[in-house]
């Protein structure tokens, strides 16, 4: 079997579905097991939604369930206009969702209030939404499907909005399910993103966590491969919103892969690589709207030669620096900085201590990040350098690539940090914000030219 997950964009609208289910055909010598993502947006707006009904917004909260509704319809019936029984199986099931949806967004709008717990359970509905209507259309197509509900597998922590699955017991169930549902149909298809507590609260696995739930499946499975179905060709050497002339990346480590990720790169979720690499399972990276592109393979690290292979950026980070003379030895300061954002799972993307103080890196409008600064305010300075980027250079061996920090001053004008990766993997900048693309484009233009 194979896992074949495809982005929100991908299936945004009848024609990108219909690509889909093109792909999909060509691939049933394979056994796919199909995982979705919520339609381009919905995600975002169903966060905006959960938002509204906090703030007990009840007319936007009705418009916005009222577009959702007209959406998923009007796909439905886009799809399936010639099954008119699927189609009426299928209005049936969006309205039942978003009549759901509903009542339950009328609860948190009555009171006030919205947990985590809560957020997750909206939230977690695009995908069962695009994942109901797109299965009636495999089935109309003369491609069958098998829906299945990934939270009847998929168990996690109670961090429900960013939640980690118990990859022993999500394997199990996986394998279970999966094998019962996928005999006598074409394809077993579920959702990307959406799980379970172990007392059956619903959760999520962050935000664009479904590539993470697709290698999860490829790892419970024993999948040949994961393929994960973008709209961009494969992984590219820069970001190419930003870079013009960016190149394809034929081959890349696992590790490199992750390591890309954890510094920006926006192709594959940071947490995709390790379930993957736990069973030697290639990653194929590629492009739902020119699916014969040959794209990225992620494999063992023998395959990728050396050298770099990517500059990747954060766009939206703080540069802090803790400073305390109060403090004996910097491991015992590292250590209580560290203690702090733990506790409130304020992200760290690197970190640097000298004798006098530590740097950190973390993302802008982080949850908890406030109260970790006032707690290490009150034995240390803590300064705070907004409107930053952060640009990482990586591949294999490219330690003290010559050349490469001049070109970031140079281009950028300062350099607040300059760090090494602990992997030896990367080499990573602080900078200004506002000299990003140029600092970008220049480093791109160094290595790749």
């Amino acid at each position: 079997m194979i896992v074949m997950k495809f982005g929100g964009t991908s299936v945004q609208n009848a024609e990108a579905i219909h690509r889909v289910i093109s792909i999909v055909r060509n691939r049933l010598h394979d056994r796919p097991l199909v995982v979705v993502s919520a339609l381009s947006k919905v995600t975002r707006t169903l966060c905006s939604l959960a938002k509204e009904a906090e703030a007990q917004h009840e007319e936007n909260v009705k418009d916005l369930l009222a577009a959702l509704r007209e959406r998923h319809l009007l796909l439905a019936k886009e799809l399936l206009a010639d099954n008119p029984k699927l189609l009426e199986n299928a209005i049936e099931d969006v309205e039942e969702l978003v009549s759901g949806l509903e009542t339950f967004a009328g609860g948190v709008c009555l009171i006030g209030e919205l947990s985590p717990r809560s957020e997750a359970r909206i939230i977690s509905t695009g995908e069962l939404l695009s994942s109901t209507i797109i299965s009636y259309a495999f089935n109309a197509n003369g491609i069958s499907c098998q829906w299945i509900d990934a939270r009847r597998m998929v168990i996690t922590d109670d961090n429900y909005l960013n939640a980690r699955p118990d990859l022993d017991i999500t394997e199990s169930n996986v394998k279970r399910i999966v094998g019962s549902g996928s005999k006598g149909v074409d394809i077993v298809l579920t959702q990307g993103f959406v799980a379970s507590t172990e007392t059956g609260a619903p959760s999520v696995l962050g935000f664009e966590g479904s590539d993470y739930s697709a290698a999860v499946f490829g790892m419970a499975i024993g999948a040949q491969r994961v393929e994960i179905w973008t709209d961009v060709d494969g992984i590219r050497t820069a970001d190419p919103r930003i870079v013009r002339d960016t190149r394809k990346i034929d081959v890349i480590s696992y590790e490199e892969a992750a390591e890309m990720a954890a510094m920006g790169a926006r192709v594959l979720h940071p947490l995709t690589i390790e379930p993957a690499r736990r069973k030697n399972i290639p990653i194929l990276v590629l492009n739902s709207g020119n699916p014969e592109f040959g794209g990225s393979l992620v494999t063992r690290g023998d395959e990728s030669p050396d050298g770099p292979k990517s500059v990747a950026v954060r766009e939206e980070v703080l540069f802090v620096k803790v400073c305390s003379c109060k403090m004996v030895g910097v491991t015992n300061m590292l250590g209580k900085v560290f203690a702090s954002l733990s506790a409130r799972r304020v992200p760290v993307i690197t970190a640097k201590a000298t004798e006098s103080e530590v740097c950190l890196v973390v993302p802008e409008a982080t949850d908890g990040f406030k109260e970790s600064v006032d707690e290490i305010g009150g034995w240390a300075d803590v300064t705070i350098y907004r409107d930053k980027a952060f640009i990482s250079v990586i591949g294999r061996n490219i330690v003290g690539f010559e050349g490469l920090g001049d070109k970031v001053i140079k281009s950028s004008g300062k350099v607040y940090l300059a760090d090494v990766g602990a992997n030896l993997m990367s080499e990573s900048f602080v900078i200004d914000r506002d000299r990003l693309a140029a600092t970008l484009k220049t480093v791109h233009d160094y290595i790749f030219r």
